[in-house]
């Protein structure tokens, strides 16, 4: 069963996301090949269409502390609009065939801003 976790912050803010750890079903550290990937993507609702994409190499790292960390960059949310969306984290495992588990879902709530692009000098 995948781990809920909900963020809320302003949009157009940096935000890192919980540094997380792959595991299979029986909860064991997964060590990831070159071919494996880790997927997060972000929706306005679970049917819609992906409006923040990141994996592995682009915008997903494994720090020195051998944890994934999730970047959410400041041009990543500074033109949606302030509300709530959904969002999970998936890992797709290459082995003999696709394993795919969901390890962390939730909400993300962008808090509208005051400061915007336009208003910096």
């Amino acid at each position: 069963m995948a781990k809920t976790i909900d963020y809320e912050f302003k949009r157009g803010d940096t935000k890192v996301l919980n540094k997380f750890r792959p595991t299979d079903n029986n909860g064991e550290l997964l060590n990831l090949s070159d071919v494996d990937q880790i997927y997060f993507t972000m929706k306005k609702n679970e049917q819609g269409n992906a409006i923040l994409k990141k994996s592995i190499n682009n915008g997903i790292t494994l720090g020195e502390d051998g944890y994934y960390h999730i970047t959410l960059e400041a041009e990543d949310t500074s033109k949606l609009d302030a509300g709530i969306y959904k969002y999970d984290i998936e890992l797709d495992l290459i082995l003999d065939t696709l394993f795919v588990k969901t390890l962390i879902e939730g909400e993300i709530t962008l808090l509208q801003d005051i400061t915007t692009e336009g208003d910096r000098i």
